[in-house]
């Protein structure tokens, strides 16, 4: 199978974007390069296939404008920065699988063990060549790349979120480290789902004006959805089982 370890002889536009861009070379953009050159050197017109090299230029350079806070240490606690993005990514997480999260916590899995490489590298070492140009599609169609890399990176701790519970602070940095093969649709599917789920109900509280539980009751999450608001599936249990845990709660600690 086609990993992401592509040298096609890229290093010269590399050192000349890394140059005129003013960002430090990260490891792990190499891999950037070479999944772009892939696509362009391979594509079915000779015409294009033969600018390859310097459309690769033209792609790279336009991603590292847009990403150049990333990989500039003065900038790595802004929101747009590298410890911003992965606090960010993190209160994402919190919010709608806070039981993962803490169970990592406990571990010991510092959350940069994992996603500088993610978000620094666009998932491009986490999937197969194909799959990371399945999910480089949907991610260049985004209107918000940043967002679109945020929920998808949640999701995909949230897929393994079973192997996680179980794991201790070995196991689960190797799953978070060398990602288990999964089905991208299904992933990209569940992002989405999320995003579109999270905006329905904030909505619902911020404009309708109603309780989160409310909303929660209210509002159907879609079938794709693997948590939400630490509800697995985003399903909110009735009212009446609420108030049948509260009161049981109760009584076991009376």
């Amino acid at each position: 199978p086609l990993k992401q370890n592509h040298n096609n002889n890229n290093n010269t536009t590399l050192l000349i974007i890394i140059i005129t861009t003013q960002v430090r070379y990260v490891q792990g953009m190499n891999e950037i390069v070479g999944t772009l050159y892939f696509v362009l050197a391979h594509d079915s017109n000779s015409d294009w296939s033969e600018s390859a090299e310097s459309d690769t230029y033209f792609l790279f350079n336009s991603l590292m404008v847009e990403m150049r806070d990333v990989f500039v240490p003065d900038l790595d606690e802004a929101d747009t920065g590298i410890h911003g993005r992965i606090s960010n990514m993190i209160t994402l997480l919190s919010l709608h699988d806070p039981e993962t999260r803490c169970h990592l916590d406990e571990v010991g899995i510092d959350p940069s063990f994992y996603s500088v490489r993610w978000l620094t590298t666009l998932l491009s070492r986490e999937f197969l060549l194909p799959d990371t140009i399945r999910l480089w599609d949907s991610m260049f169609a985004s209107t918000h790349k940043d967002n679109f890399l945020r929920y998808v990176s949640v999701t995909m701790v949230m897929v393994i979120r079973d192997q996680l519970l179980t794991g201790d602070f070995s196991a689960c940095l190797r799953l978070l480290q060398a990602y288990p093969p999964t089905n991208l649709d299904r992933l990209l599917e569940s992002s989405r789902a999320l995003w579109i789920y999270e905006s329905q109900i904030t909505l619902a509280c911020h404009k309708g004006g109603i309780s989160l539980g409310h909303a929660l009751r209210s509002i159907a999450p879609p079938p794709a959805i693997i948590m939400a608001y630490g509800l697995e599936g985003g399903i909110a249990p009735p009212m009446r089982e609420q108030v049948r845990q509260v009161v049981g709660r109760g009584v076991g600690a009376a």
